[in-house]
């Protein structure tokens, strides 16, 4: 599944690419479940709209809409999103097609059709936004936001890092990366981490994401960006998916372990 970095490379490719253009027509060839809603509520909430520009909110992709309203996207596992000029019929896996201004056409491609696609007149109408925690480059993140929502707490710190309501927007991938960076085990319950290594995974936590942004995110499999283009970070990647690969900084192989049904990947000599 996409994560922040993924996202964020999404919303500034498709900013530069559709701000000011409006919606003339959309059609929908796979409605369920991609389509959230009324399905002809959902056209007319976005006919004759103009994308003013585009956002993020952890993994979710907002587009913000003159006069008003906003469409909300996540692409889940497989969805993408693609500028293109006209097509006479869709591809196999197009879902739904958004017939710009321009000429131009937006298409939402979901392979597994697990990704979805909301229309609001108010943010504050979804449900799934307002459940979320804090996002990662705020200045209110601190070793106090950590302290207060987990203190005496004893679920491993992973699983707190990969909480959306805790933090928002981390995934699998990066949580492995950021854990390895600050060296601390996975394993680790969250009542035994100390300020100092709350600052420490703070601060890799930052840092392995503008990394990844600025590598346009990581391709592991199906994540593409609006030129089809995959993410670079994979080259940067120092335990996700290094099963039994000697570790960078001390040679030791790298474990995986299985968390919360999940690959946790790690250095079992470095991180403590």
């Amino acid at each position: 599944m996409p994560e922040l970095p993924e996202v964020e490379t999404v919303v500034r490719e498709l900013s530069n690419e559709i701000c000011g253009d409006s919606i003339s027509s959309v059609e929908i060839f796979r409605s369920n479940p991609i389509v959230q809603g009324d399905l002809e509520a959902f056209q007319q909430q976005l006919i004759g709209r103009t994308f003013k520009h585009v956002t993020r909110r952890a993994k979710y992709l907002i587009f913000h809409l003159q006069p008003s309203g906003y469409m909300v996207a996540h692409m889940r596992m497989t969805g993408k999103f693609i500028v293109c000029d006209p097509m006479d019929v869709p591809s196999k896996y197009n879902r739904v097609w958004f017939h710009l201004s321009s000429g131009r056409l937006m298409i939402f491609d979901d392979v597994r059709c697990f990704g979805t696609l909301e229309v609001y007149e108010k943010l504050s109408d979804s449900k799934a936004l307002s459940k979320l925690g804090i996002e990662p480059f705020s200045e209110d993140l601190n070793v106090n936001y950590f302290k207060s929502k987990v203190a005496s707490s004893k679920r491993e710190v992973k699983s707190i890092l990969l909480d959306q309501q805790i933090i928002a927007g981390l995934g699998n991938i990066y949580v492995s990366e950021i854990l390895f960076r600050s060296k601390i085990s996975p394993l680790r319950s969250t009542e035994t981490i100390h300020n100092k290594e709350w600052s420490q995974i703070i601060k890799y936590t930052q840092s392995v994401l503008e990394e990844a942004i600025e590598n346009n995110g990581t391709t592991i499999s199906d994540f593409r960006r609006v030129d089809d283009k995959t993410g670079k970070f994979q080259q940067f990647l120092k335990v996700y998916d290094k099963k039994e690969q000697p570790c960078p900084d001390c040679g030791v192989p790298i474990q995986r372990i299985v968390q919360q049904q999940r690959s946790t990947f790690f250095c079992p000599e470095c991180q403590h």
